[in-house]
C-alpha cells in the first residue's frame, strides 16, 4: 500500500484544493509560473472561513488580491512569513537614495503595509534559521566545510554554470 494511503491522503491539483481545504500552507519556490499563483481567482475558489499560510516568497502570493479577499470576507485570515517587498519596508529611504532603477514595487510596498493594519493577518519575520538549534548546525557545518577545505577536500561546492554552454564547475574562494 503506498504511503500517502496509510497517511490517509491523497493528492489533488491546485483549484481542487484551494475549493475544499480548510487550511492551505504554500511551500513553493519563487519562479516566474509561481509568481501570483495565488491570486483573485484562486481566492474566489477558497472556502469560507478558510486561512492561507504563506512561508515560501512573498511574490507567491498577489498581496491587493489577498487584501480584497480578506476585506470582502472571502478569507477568514493569512499568516505571512514573507512579504513581496520585505527588505524595502524594513528601510523604505532606500528607494530615495541612489539613482531611480523602478525596481522597487511601490503598489506592492503600499499593500504590505495595508496587511500590517489587519487584525486577522499575522505578519512573522522570515528568519526560520534563527533558533538555537538551527544556529548551532549552522556553526558546526561552517566549522566542518572550513576543516574539509583545510585537507584538500572541499565540501559543499557551489556550481556554477560556465559561459557559453560548458559544463558547471564548482567555485571555490581563493
Amino acid at each position: 500500500m503506498p504511503k500517502r494511503r496509510q497517511l490517509g491522503f491523497r493528492y489533488a491539483d491546485l483549484d481542487e484544493t484551494l475549493a475544499a481545504a480548510d487550511v492551505v500552507t504554500v511551500h513553493v519556490p519563487a519562479t516566474a509560473e509561481t509568481t501570483h499563483l495565488i491570486s483573485d481567482r484562486e481566492f474566489g475558489l477558497r472556502k469560507p472561513g478558510a486561512v492561507l499560510i504563506n512561508t515560501a516568497r512573498g511574490r507567491i502570493i498577489d498581496v491587493p488580491a489577498l487584501i480584497r479577499a480578506l476585506a470582502d470576507g472571502k478569507l477568514k485570515a493569512a499568516g505571512l512569513d514573507v512579504l513581496p517587498e520585505e527588505p524595502v519596508m524594513r528601510e523604505e529611504a532606500v528607494i530615495f537614495r541612489g539613482p531611480k532603477t523602478g525596481e522597487h514595487d511601490l503598489t506592492a510596498l503600499i499593500a504590505d503595509h495595508v496587511l500590517l493594519r489587519f487584525p486577522n493577518v499575522l505578519v512573522t519575520p522570515h528568519n526560520a534559521y534563527n533558533t538555537e538549534e538551527a544556529l548551532h548546525r549552522i556553526i558546526e557545518t561552517t566549522l566542518q566545510n572550513i576543516e574539509a577545505f583545510a585537507r584538500g577536500a572541499p565540501r559543499n561546492l557551489v556550481w556554477v554554470p560556465q559561459p557559453h554552454g560548458g559544463a558547471a564547475t564548482p567555485e571555490i574562494a581563493r
